[in-house]
């Protein structure tokens, strides 16, 4: 008499598609985060898209600001001395909400605008202060 064999019923190619869903996530994962060759990841990639579109923001914003201060000086035949005096409210909040300071400047002929944003903390003069020098338009 043999002695009673237990067998756990299998399907055949259980380990091949074991190894297809690995190589798949190996894949995917080096498509989201890997870099070879100097090849930006896709993760890379996102952020300077990201980082761009927020400089142009700011560029868009500034400009706005420097032809709102140029208007003024047109019509007043001055400089403001803050943002209240332009009587454009919010056009001089940052990012966060909070109205930004600013100063001037001759350089070569030109009047430089200097804006100073708090940063993300809300105060001034910690490290994540936010400075951007600009040339008025006229």
């Amino acid at each position: 008499m043999h002695p009673a064999r237990f067998t756990v019923p299998t399907r055949p190619g259980n380990g091949l598609m074991i190894l297809v869903v690995l190589i798949a996530v190996a894949i995917g994962l080096y498509m989201l985060f890997g870099s070879a060759g100097g090849q930006k990841s896709y993760m890379q990639a996102v952020k300077e898209t990201k980082d761009s579109g927020k400089e142009m923001a700011r560029q868009i914003s500034t400009d706005q600001m420097n032809t709102l201060i140029s208007m003024y000086r047109e019509s007043n035949k001055k400089l403001p001395k803050e943002p209240a005096e332009l009587e454009s409210p919010g056009a001089f909040n940052d990012p966060w909400g909070k109205e930004m300071t600013f100063t001037f400047g001759e350089k070569a002929g030109r009047t430089t605008v200097t804006y100073l944003s708090a940063g993300p903390d809300g105060q001034f003069k910690t490290e994540d202060d936010v400075k951007y020098d600009s040339t008025l338009p006229y």
